[in-house]
């Protein structure tokens, strides 16, 4: 048994899809620990707040402002959260929005789990 706590991972999702399969893919790390899942911006930050995972992943087409609306606001409710934007879309694009918007790293929704696993890992990191 390992003496490393799992990092705390928060999903914000529009797609109910999305978030089941992301929350399914990482439940079967061994070293993430999926603390809650969101749908919109408001719940994000609300769960943020509660639950202060280590990390968010965020995507970047949400209603309401979207991720990087999303990434602001989770790092200023909880500053210690890194946001991991994520996306199917232009990941050029996104990568820069989120970025923008306060997100420590993206990653593309069609990654193997283990690029995935890397870029929670390097979020992390800053």
């Amino acid at each position: 048994m390992s003496d490393i706590e799992p990092v705390r991972v928060l999903i914000v999702d529009d797609e109910e899809d999305s978030r089941v399969l992301l929350a399914d893919l990482l439940s079967d790390l061994p070293e993430i620990e999926v603390v809650g899942a969101a749908q919109t911006v408001e719940e994000a930050v609300e769960l943020v707040a509660l639950m202060r995972p280590r990390v968010a992943i965020v995507d970047w087409m949400m209603p309401g402002g979207g991720g990087p609306k999303a990434a602001n606001q989770i790092v200023a409710a909880s500053p210690e959260t890194r946001v991991l934007g994520i996306s199917g879309g232009d990941p050029t694009h996104a990568s820069y929005e989120m970025m923008q918007g306060g997100a420590t790293g993206f990653v593309s929704k069609g990654c193997s789990s283990e690029e995935l696993l890397d870029s929670i890992r390097s979020v992390t990191r800053w």
